[in-house]
């Protein structure tokens, strides 16, 4: 029996995206062709490796054991392009970076211009959305607040993050309802438990959001006050801090790396660069602030350009 490693690579796809449409998708190329190659690879083995439902497709059994040996012909395969590579190329391979929507932005405005020019042969994949860990998981770096590492992921903190409460500029902060981050995978996140701390009994929560841009965004356009990452709200001319020392707290953002693929070149190498970089992306040494605390920036001009 001839297998294709086309056809394997649809398996994958399936698996890790949840459904033929998004597969087809991932590799470029029409649903009909994904259908076809994956209906020929059950015909030549003799056997059904997914079971279709409203819900998305799971692999069956055999799917599961063919997944497994797919995964590692993959990283073989990865293995010989890093070592056929020229030494000075660098790492080659996809390389798929999950997080909040807010904290992947920032990094596509910041880190990936150097790194993809600094690792042509790299092709990157940003994934925003609620944290998820699948032992069927292509080589995958996850950034996340509060997220404790699951399944024998590899974790280490990357950088401590400072947030405030703003307010629009100009206008009396005691008087503004809240407009607060609520987690829809988790709801007793950090912002969460600030809110239920520093809330008045007679205080509203106008609105809340999932992405700490849209809070920004809420608060700027006059709605509320409201807890923000320290390095998108300074600068803004519409917010305006509070300076109240309660009104700040520190969130650590964790990098988690899947056990399988940690050891892979493009995973290390983009480890490597995160830690040596987030700090003046996401950390107090990015924040230009209005005073009390020494800044690298001298003037919010600065401030809006290393957090825009």
């Amino acid at each position: 029996m001839n297998l294709n490693w086309d056809d394997l690579r649809i398996l994958l796809a399936i698996v890790r995206s949840g459904s033929l449409t998004r597969a087809s998708v991932m590799l470029g190329i029409d649903q009909s062709t994904a259908g076809r190659r994956l209906s020929a690879l059950e015909a030549a083995l003799g056997t059904t490796l997914f079971l279709r439902s409203k819900t998305g497709i799971l692999p069956t059994e055999i799917g599961e054991k063919l997944i497994v040996h797919a995964m590692e012909i993959e990283r073989r395969a990865e293995t010989i392009a890093e070592v056929a590579a020229a030494p000075d190329s660098g790492p080659v391979g996809q390389l798929q970076i999950m997080g909040d929507h807010w904290v992947l932005e920032q990094l596509a405005n910041q880190f990936l211009p150097p790194f993809t020019k600094a690792h042509p042969q790299m092709s990157l994949r940003l994934s925003s959305g609620p944290p998820t860990v699948s032992m069927w998981t292509a080589a995958t770096i996850s950034l996340w607040f509060e997220e404790p590492p699951q399944m024998g992921e590899f974790a280490i903190k990357l950088v401590e993050v400072p947030f405030a409460v703003y307010a629009p500029r100009g206008t009396n902060h005691d008087d503004l309802p809240w407009v607060s981050m609520m987690d829809d995978s988790a709801t007793r996140r950090a912002p969460a438990k600030f809110l239920e701390k520093m809330r008045k009994p007679d205080d509203s929560v106008q609105l809340t959001a999932n992405d700490a841009r849209l809070v920004r965004t809420a608060v700027a356009g006059g709605i509320g006050k409201g807890l923000l990452p320290m390095c998108l709200a300074e600068g803004d001319p519409a917010l305006k801090r509070i300076q109240d020392p309660d009104y700040e707290i520190t969130r650590v953002l964790h990098l988690h790396a899947h056990p399988d693929t940690v050891q892979t070149l493009r995973v290390q190498t983009a480890i490597r660069w995160l830690r040596e970089r987030t700090e003046g992306i996401f950390g107090a040494s990015s924040v230009a602030v209005d005073q009390g605390v020494v800044s690298k920036f001298e003037d919010g001009a600065a401030a809006r350009k290393i957090c825009a």
